[in-house]
């Protein structure tokens, strides 16, 4: 038996001191790779490649050396993934195992990865009958928005154009009647499943069926002339490439199953890649929206080889602590989509769309669509739908709307792709950091919209300016920022007026650059005297005035890195070893204290804690119980069978230190699930105490008091390792002590219970 619990113990030393973590081995060159792109691109690549411009012999596509990686695999624990892009191998290793790594000549670097991918949101609705919701053959509202009758009255439903779409499964996309159109016609070209290494991707989170169908999905219904379908998603006519690169309990690989699913697309000619994914506060500090992450390095690189990357902007838009987008939307050349509400008169944020800018100051969102979406559904009938919010809908809504773009202007780049549909928004050249440039509109590409007349005129008064409607309005919606000449946002608002006539101008007091939009007419006024804008309406009573999106802008680069929590633990000794104690079930051990957490990501940290505790071991009557106690020291020998209660109690003040593993993110107080593995010492500062009653009478109880015995001495310093499994503020703790753990015990003696399994709140 001890030496089995000394092999457990060992193993939870090796746990602790040799923990294992997820790393980008960097390699130094690709010497001796050969590399033939005829061979390894679809045909569509090489099309794509050559249409902008791009090296199809780029160092960047050639293979890693094998030398090197079988180098690498013969050192670490696990090989999960490799990049060419990156000339990298992603390994699961141990510190030695790392150390081993960087002596290698040809490992230029090691890089920490702890990632938590997300599904960018998906909060439905419940499922109901739908038959009817839309007038016969006219598409779904989110469609509409974006002007969709532009593309089909041209005969474009994005045809041709192979997308790619990243997320967590596609349960039902091979049985669904939204996707029948697909799989009779064969548009479903590849797929693959990163996680689990194989082609099944049909299956797992259902969010991919519903960001899928925001591209290509088709509501099918019985009308009064037999079948109608109405149209869900914008490019029922393209192909597709699905990948599967999230999973729920492996929160630490998603990056770079990323990563390898951008290469996957690059080679199997993908012209569009939807990514309702992304990392944001559960991974990152806000600061690091800077676009340097490695999946956003990956997107900037795909649109170098020419693929139109669209990313979800995140669902952080309540978080005060955030204020900004999420990575991969934060690179250059990634298109980053918000949300906005399911209106088709009405501009309004929806709540939980992330607002921009970059960290680094950049503007995004790029362009909007509705968080509010009509989608395919899971059932057992393959034929339901359901509405969904979520930001990660909005993105494959203009995933869709870039590949019918694309059909109708073929000659475009990536990146001339990517700045069109900007300037296809409805706010365009207006911008801010809730609407982006707007919603995309389907009739710039098909030549159906026409130049903004001009609607309003800055008129020069004093040290102000007056913004001055050209026709009467009862009642319109006016953009207005307040931005320095190299455009960097100050301050933005939308104002919904009523009776808005040249008696009723909008005053603005201060300011640098003020701009404005109103009925997509955009015009810029130099104010010059201020870095802020006050704007007054003029003329008109305050219920007349409605101010009704008067946006918060701030941003906190100034994150903490550090969680202080107070806990309580309370638990009870476990007998596991036959020279151990023998006490009643309920012998409660108590602890409390507070604990102090470092991170050095969101995903890994350190910490340390102090605490007080106190454990009494119950005993009965039973005469082996009262034999060992007796056994444990001379002095104690008074005890006899007649007394009918004793406890031994036990007080400590301890220090720990652990390190945490943040499993998943999440909870009421966002600490998620997390583990805990560490070493603790107590020292007991205060003696034993034996308590006993005779036979029920009070005044014959005996206290004996063993400051003095060898007992005490024993357990003066304990010392041993300790794991806790969180759930935000609700866990299971254990700890074993191990001074014990080798002790050689006489015959007849005995030893204090070394195992104490629990549970812990904390706060």
């Amino acid at each position: 038996m001890k030496k089995i619990l000394s092999i457990a113990a060992a193993i939870i030393f090796s746990l602790q001191l040799q923990a294992q973590n997820n790393y980008w081995v960097m390699l130094t060159d690709k010497a001796g790779t050969t590399f033939d792109p005829y061979s390894y691109f679809d045909s569509k690549a090489i099309e794509r490649y050559r249409l902008n411009n791009a090296d199809l012999y780029d160092i960047s596509n050639y293979p890693l050396n094998d030398s090197y990686v079988n180098q690498i695999d013969a050192i670490v624990t696990d090989d999960f993934g490799q990049s060419r892009w990156f000339n990298a191998v992603a390994v699961t290793a141990t510190p030695d195992q790392i150390a081993a790594l960087r002596k290698l000549p040809f490992v230029k670097d090691v890089v920490m990865l702890e990632s938590n991918m997300h599904l960018a949101k998906a909060e439905d609705s419940e499922p109901i009958d739908l038959t009817g919701l839309f007038s016969e053959g006219a598409p779904a509202d989110q469609l509409i928005r974006m002007g969709r009758d532009n593309f089909r009255n041209a005969g474009i439903d994005g045809k041709g154009v192979r997308i790619a779409v990243f997320d967590g499964g596609f349960p039902q996309v091979n049985t669904h009647i939204a996707f029948k159109h697909l799989r009779d016609e064969g548009r479903i070209i590849k797929t693959w499943n990163f996680p689990n290494k194989k082609e099944n991707v049909y299956g797992w989170n259902s969010h991919g069926l519903m960001t899928l169908s925001c591209i290509a999905g088709i509501h099918r219904y019985q009308g009064s002339d037999g079948e109608v379908r109405t149209d869900i998603g914008m490019a029922t006519g393209a192909e597709f490439l699905l990948a599967r690169t999230e999973i729920e309990a492996e929160p630490f690989k998603e990056e770079v199953w990323w990563q390898m699913a951008v290469e996957w697309a690059d080679k199997n000619g993908a012209q569009i890649i939807s990514s309702s994914l992304g990392y944001g506060k559960d991974r990152y500090y806000t600061k690091d929206m800077n676009g340097q992450s490695y999946v956003a390095k990956a997107g900037n690189m795909a649109a170098r080889k020419g693929i139109l990357v669209c990313n979800s902007a995140g669902n952080e838009g309540t978080d005060d602590s955030w204020l900004t987008i999420i990575t991969p939307s934060d690179a250059d050349s990634v298109l980053c989509v918000g949300g906005i509400s399911n209106s088709l008169t009405e501009y309004e944020h929806i709540s939980f769309s992330s607002y921009g800018p970059s960290a680094d100051g950049r503007q995004k969102p790029n362009v909007v669509a509705f968080g509010h979406a009509y989608t395919a559904n899971t059932g057992a009938s393959n034929d339901k739908y359901h509405f969904v919010d979520g930001t990660s809908f909005s993105c494959p809504l203009v995933a869709g709307f870039a590949a019918c773009a694309l059909q109708a202007k073929p000659g475009l780049t990536a990146m001339q792709l990517f700045h069109e549909i900007e300037k296809s928004a409805d706010l365009y050249p207006y911008c801010d950091y809730t609407y982006g440039y707007g919603v995309p509109q389907a009739g710039y590409f098909t030549g159906n919209s026409k130049p903004a007349e001009p609607t309003f005129k800055f008129v020069k008064d004093g040290e102000n300016v007056n913004l001055v409607p050209l026709k009467n309005y009862d009642k319109c919606r006016i953009f207005i920022k307040s931005s320095t000449p190299d455009g960097t946002i100050h301050s933005y608002k939308k104002l919904e007026l009523k009776d808005f006539n040249t008696e009723t101008y909008l005053e603005i007091t201060s300011g640098e650059v003020i701009t404005a939009q109103l009925d997509g007419y955009v015009e810029s006024y130099n104010l010059n005297n201020g870095d802020y804008m006050s704007v007054m309406y003029v003329g008109m009573t305050g219920d007349q005035y409605d101010e009704t999106d008067k946006l918060h802008f701030s941003q906190s680069l100034k994150e903490k890195k550090s969680l202080t929590e107070r806990y309580v633990m309370l638990g009870v000794p476990v007998n596991i070893r036959a020279d151990e104690l023998e006490h009643n079930f309920w012998s409660p051990a108590k602890r409390i204290g507070i604990r102090k957490t470092h991170y050095f990501t969101k995903g890994y940290g350190w910490g340390w804690a102090l605490e007080y505790g106190h454990t009494s071991l119950r005993f009965g009557n039973e005469a082996n119980r009262l034999d060992s106690l007796a056994a444990m020291d001379d002095d104690v020998r008074w005890l006899d069978k007649k007394v009918t209660k004793h406890k031994l109690n036990l007080g400590e003040l301890g220090i720990e230190i652990y390190q945490r593993v943040r499993l998943r993110p999440g909870g009421i107080f966002h600490k998620g699930w997390h583990w805990d593995i560490g070493v603790y010492g107590n020292w007991s500062y205060n003696a034993y105490i034996l308590k006993g009653e005779h036979n029920g009478d009070i005044a014959a109880t005996r206290k004996q008091t063993l400051r003095s015995l060898d007992l005490l001495d024993d357990y003066r310093w304990n010392w041993g390792v300790t794991t806790r499994l969180t759930r935000d503020w609700l866990g299971i703790y254990a700890r074993y002590r191990l001074n014990d753990l080798n002790k050689d015990v006489p015959v007849g003696q005995f030893i204090l219970p070394q195992l104490e399994a629990g549970i812990q709140f904390a706060f």
